[in-house]
C-alpha cells in the first residue's frame, strides 16, 4: 500500500514538475514581451484599429488659431533634439500625457487622424504635414499644448511642465522631417 502510494505522489510530481518546464520552454520561445523597453526613438507606430486610421490626413491645414504672444511665439525650443528628448516626446504623446495622450485626437502616426478625429471640427492638426508645419513656430506649438486651441478639441495641458513640453515639441517636428514615412 505505501509502494502505491509512493508511485502516485511520484507521478503527480512528476506531472506538476513536467507542466512547469513546459511553462518555461514557451516563455523563452514566445520572446520579451510586447511593448517593453527601450523604443527606437525615431520608431514608426503602425497602430491597429483601436488607435486611428492611416492616411495622409488633411494638407494643408488652413487655420485661424489664436497666436501666443511674441515673446512665446518667437521662442526656439531650449532643448536639443537628443535620442533622450526624442524619445521622451514620443513617450509623452503616444502613452503618457494625461487626461489623454495625444495620439487618441493627432493618431499614432501623427496624421490627424486619430480614433476621436470624425468627432472633432476643425480636425485635429496634421503633424505630418510639411506646408502646415513650416508655418508653426515652436514657441507656437509650446503655446497651444500650454493653453489649449480655443474653437477647437484641443484641451489646455497645464499639468505639464515645460520640459515635457519642448520634448514633445520635438518629437512633433519629426513627423514632418524630410524622407520620413
Amino acid at each position: 500500500m505505501t509502494q502505491g502510494f509512493r508511485r502516485k505522489g511520484k507521478s503527480i510530481i512528476g506531472v506538476i514538475l513536467g507542466i512547469f518546464i513546459l511553462g518555461i520552454v514557451s516563455e523563452v520561445l514566445a520572446g520579451p514581451p510586447m511593448g517593453h523597453g527601450r523604443r527606437h526613438h525615431l520608431r514608426h507606430h503602425r497602430g491597429h484599429h483601436g488607435q486611428g486610421f492611416a492616411g495622409d490626413g488633411i494638407c494643408p491645414q488652413v487655420r485661424a488659431t489664436v497666436q501666443a504672444p511674441d515673446e512665446i511665439r518667437d521662442q526656439p525650443n531650449p532643448l536639443e533634439p537628443s535620442r533622450e528628448v526624442l524619445y521622451g516626446g514620443e513617450t509623452l504623446f503616444q502613452v503618457d500625457v494625461q487626461p489623454v495622450a495625444c495620439k487618441i485626437c493627432h493618431g499614432v502616426n501623427g496624421n490627424g487622424l486619430g480614433i476621436m478625429a470624425q468627432g472633432l471640427n476643425p480636425p485635429p492638426r496634421n503633424f505630418n504635414c510639411k506646408e502646415t508645419m513650416q508655418e508653426v513656430s515652436d514657441g507656437q506649438l509650446f503655446w497651444i499644448i500650454r493653453n489649449g486651441s480655443p474653437g477647437t478639441g484641443m484641451p489646455a495641458f497645464k499639468n505639464l511642465d515645460d520640459k515635457q513640453i519642448w520634448k514633445i515639441v520635438h518629437y512633433l517636428r519629426q513627423f514632418s522631417k524630410p524622407g520620413r514615412k
